[in-house]
């Protein structure tokens, strides 16, 4: 099933989230009352990062008397994800639903390259994935549950639907942002109000670096009591006025 196109998030807004980190991505969420947002898969190469809007598939557990329709025309069972790949815009990240399965992998050297040519940010898959050896040249960043030899026996049903990636709920058109920490999701509803929460946390971090500079204990700054929020505002009210 392919559920309905998105608006994606403006180019300014994924600028200004590629600065932040995904424990920053949680606190931020955490203090407007949502806490289920990360994802527990790590990069294929530690350093890796990405951000972008997620395009969505679904895969379901697969069985031998279903096996010979998987590659046919018009399937109900396909193989391959290949229509959530060719949904993918430069930018996007494709975030699969792979049932945590850690004994096979469906994303391989020839599903990560077109994914790759199509301009994608990233992939984050809750299943392992395969020919690792290969995966750096594509300098597409990878999150998953690991590695594994054995190619995918799921069927990849559905594509730009809500799924579950990891126990977590990812909506078509959410921004992902995946670091050495795992991935958080950003509900789309909320990106612009967390978008002005990381400029604000920048500043802030700016405020309390010059406060601690000039001598000033960490009580009371770190983390910043309400006076010293207080303070900072009236600090960056200033600056903007100069």
């Amino acid at each position: 099933m392919q559920g309905p196109e998105f608006t994606r998030p403006r180019p300014e807004s994924i600028e200004v989230l590629w600065r932040a980190s995904s424990a920053t991505i949680t606190t931020i969420l955490r203090r407007k009352g949502i806490t289920k947002v990360w994802i527990p898969v790590k990069p294929l190469v530690p350093g890796m990062k990405t951000v972008g809007p997620a395009v969505t598939v679904r895969s379901v557990p697969g069985r031998e008397d279903i096996a010979p329709l998987a590659y046919q025309p018009g399937t109900l069972f396909p193989g391959h994800p290949d229509d959530a790949i060719e949904a993918c815009q430069p930018g996007d990240v494709l975030v699969h639903d792979g049932l945590g399965f850690t004994h096979q992998g469906l994303f391989g050297d020839l599903l990560t390259l077109r994914l790759k040519s199509r301009g994608a940010a990233g992939l984050v898959s809750d299943m392992a994935i395969r020919d690792a050896p290969h995966q750096p040249e594509r300098e597409l960043p990878i999150f998953c549950r690991g590695t594994a030899s054995p190619g995918g026996t799921v069927y990849n049903v559905d594509f730009n639907v809500p799924i579950g990636c990891g126990g977590t709920l990812v909506c078509p058109g959410d921004v992902v942002v995946g670091d050495d920490d795992g991935v958080a999701v950003i509900p789309r509803a909320l990106v612009d109000e967390v978008v002005e929460a990381v400029i604000y946390h920048e500043e802030l971090e700016v405020y309390l670096r010059k406060l601690l500079a000039e001598g000033a204990e960490l009580r009371g700054v770190y983390p910043p009591s309400a006076e010293t929020e207080r303070h900072f505002r009236e600090w960056r009210d200033e600056q903007r006025r100069k």
